[in-house]
C-alpha cells in the first residue's frame, strides 16, 4: 500500500458511497485511478466488504450484551473450539465473536430485542451446551463509541 491507498481507505471507511470523482478530487488522482485502486484493494482482501451500518435501536434490537464464555477445560480440544466458532458464526444475534486469551475463551457481542430473548439465547447456547463451563454477561447501558474504522496513518 502506498500513501494514495491509505488516503482512499481513510475516505471509504467513513463513506463508501462517495463517487470515484469525489475521492479522486480529495486524494489527487483521476477517477479511473481511484477505481483501479479500489478494485485491487478488494481483490487483495484489504477491503473485506461494502456494508450499511444499521442502527440497532431503529430495528428494535435495543439490548446489547458483552458475554465472556469459558469452555470446559477437559473438553478444550481444537474440535470443541472449532464447533463453538461454527455455532457462533451461524448465529445472527452474535454480531462479533473473538477467541481470546485470559480467563475466558471467547468474548461475544450480541444484540437482542429484549431480556426475554436474551434469556432464551443463554439457555440454548450456554446452559444447554455441555462444552460451556461458564458465561458472564455485561449488559450495555449506553453505546459511547461503536465503530468499524481501522486507524490508518500515512
Amino acid at each position: 500500500m502506498d500513501p494514495f491507498d491509505v488516503k482512499i481507505l481513510n475516505i471509504v471507511q467513513r463513506d463508501n458511497r462517495l463517487s470515484t470523482e469525489k475521492i479522486g478530487h480529495q486524494v489527487g488522482l483521476s477517477p479511473s485511478a481511484v477505481q483501479r485502486r479500489l478494485k485491487r484493494l478488494h481483490e487483495e482482501g484489504i477491503i473485506e466488504a461494502d456494508v450499511a451500518i444499521i442502527s440497532p435501536d431503529a430495528v428494535e434490537r435495543r439490548l446489547t450484551a458483552i458475554v465472556e464464555v469459558t469452555l470446559e477445560r477437559e473438553h478444550l480440544l481444537s474440535s470443541v473450539l472449532d464447533e463453538f466458532k461454527k455455532l457462533m458464526l451461524a448465529t445472527p444475534a452474535v454480531v462479533q465473536c473473538y477467541h481470546v486469551t485470559g480467563d475466558a475463551d471467547f468474548i461475544l457481542i450480541v444484540t437482542m430485542k429484549d431480556m426475554q430473548e436474551y434469556e432464551a439465547f443463554t439457555r440454548r447456547f450456554f446452559i444447554e451446551n455441555r462444552s460451556v463451563r461458564r458465561f458472564q454477561t455485561s449488559v450495555v447501558v449506553s453505546r459511547v463509541k461503536s465503530g468499524t474504522i481501522v486507524p490508518l496513518i500515512l
